[in-house]
């Protein structure tokens, strides 16, 4: 017989492993093409949104600067017709013109405003600087500035006789919007009113999300929101004059970014006043890709791992029930006759499981009920040791237990109480059951019926607990027992239990040449005996309970 031993770690990893194998292989592949083709839909999309919102950035920046436009026309009517302000240009009245427009400026939160009569001078000048208004000390070539000309030479045009124009002052670029000041119908005045370009590029920005630039009609750059430095503005530089009708995007790389540009033309009042453009980092685009690309695999591996662990579940449900069939199995091939699967089922694995019980059950019985034929064999041949060996058998397994001891020891204790006393088989009768007391030679050749035991034995290839039950239950703890005079730890559990469990019955039975002691008579000579050393005092313990 074959000595019990656990399923081997590798046996059971690798069955469920046959089952999870191609289902894990399946995951990882989908989650590798997953996330690949997600990333590249992701990546994809992401361009089309990139485009389309330089596109809405461009639109928003456009619609901007018509609002300020819009904005600045409000102002020109509100000063060309406040009642007053027409008489006072004509008579060039600088501080009727103040009182009567002053009050405007402040009220509609207007960059700059000017007022100029018929010959270009200014007679009211006033910008917005740290919270408050003030006034324009610097003169500006007003008579230069073509908006300025067209109105004081009466002309128009489709959109009427106002006019919008990109002009240089002496604060910087600015976006004007003109308008006349008539005086019945003669033009006594110009009315100005104005946003500077660095101004009107903050606005739109925080309204397009996007770095905005803004152009002369020849590509030169008047203003930007980015933080660029001379040399860096030169690379701003948009396309010349022959491009103004058309829409471009090009790409401009500044401190170390790349960005897209779209550029297109500026039209105020039906007219190309000049070309903006908006701009927008590509590294989003990239950024964005490495982070979908991120989410999508950290996205798809955890969903691998789920897959995983749910299939590693099911294959634990499957397989647990059937590898405890093989435990049992292996258990019981190894001698444990006491070995059960314990699973119980109407399936497959459930009807192989309760039907190895049902045989381990019926093969234990047989087993046990063989040895017990062989213990009364024994026993037979002296009427006063009549079933002792199956007394010792099973006094043995209820003191194992009671020191809690596993079945399958439980089962070596029981085969090695039944067969302990194996070895008198080769006793004469003449000495075995000799009434008298014996001689020494006598005790000499009794005293070896452990070993001859062990020989009747070793072709069954009984486990070795039971082995050592049979050639030592008459050994002792202090080295005073026979046949090989053993010794504290050379003894194990195993004869110590069935010794203690053997002389207690001897104690308790009658034989030719004493009475049967009383249960307290023989407990109190186990004790002595645990006292000096020959039986363990930690099984007498037991039996005692």
């Amino acid at each position: 017989m074959l000595r019990a031993r656990r399923t081997p770690n590798f046996l059971r990893r690798g069955l469920r492993w046959k089952i999870m194998a191609p289902y894990a292989l399946l995951t990882v592949a989908f989650a590798v093409l997953g996330s690949f083709l997600v990333t590249r839909l992701v990546t994809g999309s992401l361009e089309d949104r990139f485009e389309a919102q330089l596109t809405e950035s461009s639109r928003v920046a456009s619609d901007a600067v018509v609002r300020k436009e819009r904005q600045h026309l409000g102002a020109v009517r509100a000063v060309a017709y406040t009642e007053g302000v027409a008489e006072a240009v004509a008579a060039s009245d600088m501080a009727a013109v103040t009182r009567l427009v002053a009050p405007v400026v402040a009220n509609s939160r207007l960059d700059r405003l000017e007022v100029l009569d018929r010959s270009g001078v200014r007679l009211f000048g006033e910008r917005l600087g740290a919270g408050r208004y003030e006034s324009l000390n610097a003169d500006e070539p007003y008579t230069a500035w073509s908006v300025v000309r067209d109105i004081l030479a009466g002309r128009t045009d489709d959109s009427g006789d106002r006019w919008a124009q990109l002009v240089w002052t002496a604060d910087g670029p600015a976006l004007y919007t003109a308008g006349p000041i008539k005086h019945g119908d003669v033009v006594v005045g110009v009315v100005l009113v104005g946003t500077l370009v660095d101004r009107l590029l903050a606005g739109i920005k925080a309204e397009a999300l996007a770095d905005v630039t803004l152009y002369t009609t020849d590509g030169e750059p008047l203003g930007t929101t980015f933080a660029a430095d001379d040399q860096e503005r030169q690379s701003l530089a948009g396309p010349g004059a022959s491009a103004i009708g058309t829409t471009m995007r090009f790409e401009v790389t500044l401190f170390g970014r790349g960005y897209d540009f779209l550029i297109a033309d500026l039209q105020l009042r039906r007219e190309v006043v000049g070309r903006y453009a908006v701009a927008l980092p590509t590294g989003f685009i990239s950024s964005a890709g490495s982070t979908a690309q991120w989410q999508m695999g950290l996205l798809f591996g955890a969903v691998t791992l789920v897959v995983l662990g749910i299939g590693w579940l099911v294959a634990r449900h499957f397989t647990g029930p059937l590898l405890r069939v093989v435990t049992a199995a292996r258990q019981l091939a190894g001698g444990d006759l006491s070995a059960r699967t314990g699973v119980h089922g109407t399936d497959e694995i459930g009807v192989l499981a309760s039907t190895f019980d049902i045989m381990a059950t019926r093969l234990q019985r047989q087993h046990l009920a063989t040895i017990g034929a062989l213990a009364s064999a024994i026993d037979a041949r002296d009427p006063y040791t009549a079933g002792h060996s199956t007394r010792v058998g099973d006094l043995s397994v209820e003191i194992g237990r009671e020191l809690g001891l596993a079945s399958d020891r439980l089962q070596h204790l029981r085969v090695g109480g039944y067969l302990h006393d194996i070895g008198k088989i080769g006793i004469r009768d003449s000495i075995l059951l000799k009434h008298g007391a014996l001689t020494a030679e006598e005790r000499t050749l009794i005293e070896q019926h452990p070993a001859i035991g062990l020989r009747i034995l070793a072709p069954a290839g009984l486990p070795p607990e039971v082995l050592a039950i049979v050639g030592g239950h008459h050994e002792r703890l202090n080295g005073t027992g026979y046949p090989s005079r053993l010794s504290g730890d050379e003894i194990t559990i195993f004869p110590r239990i069935v010794s203690t469990a053997d002389v207690y019955d001897a104690l308790a039975t009658s034989r030719p040449y004493r009475a049967a002691m009383t249960l307290q008579e023989a407990l109190a000579f186990l004790l002595r005996e645990a006292a000096t050393g020959s039986l363990d005092p930690e099984v007498v313990n037991a039996l005692q309970k």
